[in-house]
């Protein structure tokens, strides 16, 4: 069986909140609601499948732009979905690439975003 995940959700007068089992609390705000939180917990799933995929090659800085265009009818899920990958200084571009299609082939939250959502991704080497 798989490794189980927990969050608790708190909505009380004034804020609105999830914390983890550490006890780490997330506000939802007007800038970090539910489709900020779904965006940032499928780059940093994205990026930690990369690192998970066996390979050789270096690489400095990466930063994962994520952008989600939501859909106008009910339910309102993702219609779109694209992550724009800068990497810095890569020793070999191939390869990132090859592991970049293995981490979206692997990454379970790319995965179950895109049964309901178009998904693109692109690498820029800087």
């Amino acid at each position: 069986m798989g490794q189980t995940r927990s969050i608790t959700a708190h909505f009380v007068s004034g804020r609105r909140y999830f914390e983890n089992s550490l006890g780490n609390e997330f506000d939802f705000t007007q800038s970090t609601g539910p489709y900020e939180y779904l965006l940032g917990a499928l780059s940093g799933c994205f990026y930690l499948t990369l690192l998970s995929i066996k390979h050789k090659s270096r690489w400095g800085e990466v930063t994962i732009d994520v952008n989600g265009t939501k859909r106008d009818a009910l339910p309102s899920t993702l219609e779109k979905t694209e992550l724009v990958i800068t990497v810095k200084d890569a020793e070999d571009e191939e390869e990132f690439l090859s592991l970049a299609r293995q981490a979206a082939a692997e990454c379970s939250i790319y995965n179950t975003i895109s049964q309901v959502s178009e998904m693109e991704w692109r690498v820029i080497f800087q």
